[in-house]
């Protein structure tokens, strides 16, 4: 590995691995501080579709800025090693924490999870969902500061590359149910896994463990928890409700959103009454737990079943399996690659998902400068990342170019730059504004003469905006007119002798200059005589 990276950060140690990278301690030697490298291990270098994702994920978690969120710096790639840079924190992680220590007084988890909910609430005001909240990506200070990492990471890496790495061992313990089924994840996935940190903060343990990752998924999907009082005294029945709730299998039963479960731990901390209500086991479960055979009585009465029951409890446990073996064949299912669909239309996108085995998810509309009417302009999951057959993917359709009002720049003569202020605070684009020196014996040298489109008029934000800029009483040249409005085109002529001559015209609208002469470019001074020729209709429409 090279010693130096990106010809700026100089590697000084190892301080911790995982099955997906290495990270080191580095010295930023441009600004001269600490920084931490986390570096891709060699067996994914050449996986191009892994390292892509990686880089794309990376580079969007960049975009956070949040103090118990742990900054990324830069993404980069040096001969071939893939890295990212980040911001150095000196603690140590919360899972590290809570071996040495074990159950935390609750004011204590209660603080660290407040820290934790903060993080991921700007993540997702910023349309970030983190999917692999656990206590190892989450560094706490020698001051006590929260600072959560590997934001977006998780996205990057498929399942299977987390089966083969190991990492799997470590994040199936927070691993939410939808993920565990392999159904999408949202911000209530990140909430299912803060829940499982609570847990483990005030018991020491977590909720669910088992022999293999397989063990501990399905008891995600099936299972219900003891208690965290049951296990631990002094954990009131609201703190129980809070948990529960957050992480209830069922994403209706949870909390929708951080800023609901952070409202809870406020109120729970100041003694007010919290509405959490938990679901029993049996409400739960009662889908998928088969009971003990009882008299009705109470007490199981040591006689045979009948024959029926038999049969009925036969049936009910081949449905049982058949829903162990679809937990267990979507939580480690194969994964398709998402097709690009932009710039196709819905019923194209909906052939080539149908051919990739996934599925429409939501359909949305916005404006695109870019994209034609009705066509793709965006896509969740982004093209080219992989994701599990079935997955719904949600499309953007184009309703075309939003028309912008056109604000007036003639009125009270303003400067070419007072001009182009007012027309790019509607969102115009400065590439299509186009300046024409034109002579003038009544707007004073280098203030606005006359604009295309009006004042008022509502253009397309990728058609060409006429701006025409006095040059004085002195010689000038010809503008070019053609396409323009008549008024519009003899305002921008001022002082000149102007002779108009309508003419016939199919291509043209009525009142526009379809010729001049002179013609563009040549030279012209006041008084000099114009004729400009418009169109007297019918216009295309009349062909």
């Amino acid at each position: 590995m090279e010693n130096i990276l990106g010809n700026r950060y100089k590697i000084e140690e190892k301080i911790g691995s995982g099955g997906m990278a290495i990270v080191y301690k580095a010295k930023d030697t441009l600004l001269n501080r600490p920084v931490a490298v986390k570096i891709l291990r060699e067996q994914f270098v050449s996986d191009e579709g892994f390292v892509r994702r990686f880089r794309r994920e990376a580079q969007s978690a960049a975009s956070l800025s949040h103090p118990n969120i742990v900054s990324i710096y830069d993404v980069g790639k040096e001969n071939d090693n893939d890295y990212i840079v980040m911001e150095y924190v000196h603690g140590r992680t919360l899972k590290d924490m809570i071996r040495e220590r074990g159950p935390l007084p609750v004011s204590e988890a209660l603080f660290i999870i407040r820290q934790i909910g903060e993080a991921l609430a700007h993540a997702h005001a910023n349309e970030i969902i983190h999917r692999d909240i656990k206590p190892q990506n989450i560094l706490v200070t020698p001051e006590g500061r929260i600072k959560v990492t590997d934001f977006g990471i998780a996205r990057a890496v498929s399942a299977a590359t987390l089966t083969h790495t190991g990492d799997i061992v470590g994040s199936v313990h927070y691993l939410s149910p939808e993920q565990a089924k392999g159904d999408q994840t949202t911000a209530q996935s990140d909430i299912y896994s803060l829940g499982i940190i609570l847990y483990e903060l005030v018991t020491g343990r977590v909720p669910y463990d088992g022999d293999t990752p397989i063990t501990v998924a399905l008891k995600h999907i099936q299972d219900i928890p003891e208690l965290p009082g049951k296990l631990v005294s002094g954990i009131s029945k609201q703190l129980d409700d809070i948990i529960m709730k957050a992480i209830a299998k069922n994403t209706n039963d949870r909390y929708k959103d951080i800023q609901e479960l952070m409202e809870d731990i406020n109120k729970l901390e100041n003694g007010q009454k919290i509405e959490a209500v938990r679901l029993s086991p049996d409400e739960s479960l009662s889908a998928t737990r088969v009971q003990k055979r009882i008299s009705p009585t109470g007490r199981n009465d040591g006689k045979k079943l009948s024959k029926p029951l038999i049969v009925g409890l036969a049936l009910l446990g081949v449905f049982l399996i058949a829903g162990l073996v679809y937990g267990l064949n979507s939580f480690f299912s194969s994964e398709v690659k998402v097709p690009d669909l932009k710039g196709k239309t819905a019923e194209e996108a909906q052939a080539e998902l149908d051919e990739q085995k996934l599925v429409m998810g939501t359909i949305s509309k916005d404006y695109s400068s870019t994209y034609t009417l009705d066509t793709i302009m965006d896509q969740d999951p982004s093209p080219d990342s992989w994701v599990k057959e079935n997955r719904p993917i949600n499309i953007t359709l184009s309703l075309g170019p939003e028309f912008l009002k056109m604000p007036d720049v003639t009125t009270g003569a303003p400067t070419k730059d007072e001009a182009e202020k007012m027309i790019l605070d509607r969102r115009f684009s400065k590439e299509k504004i186009k300046y024409y020196e034109v002579a003038s014996t009544t707007v004073s040298q280098g203030r606005v003469v006359s604009q295309d489109p009006s004042a008022g008029a509502s253009w397309n934000p990728n058609s060409e905006v006429r701006i025409f800029i006095s040059s004085g009483a002195g010689p000038s040249t010809m503008p070019n007119l053609i396409g323009l409005d008549l008024a519009v085109a003899k305002d921008s002529l001022a002082g000149y002798n102007i002779d108009l001559v309508a003419r016939r015209s199919y291509d043209y609208n009525v009142n526009i200059v379809i010729e001049t002469e002179p013609t563009q470019g040549r030279p012209i001074k006041p008084g000099d005589k114009i004729e400009i020729i418009y169109s007297q209709g019918p216009g295309p429409d009349g062909a």
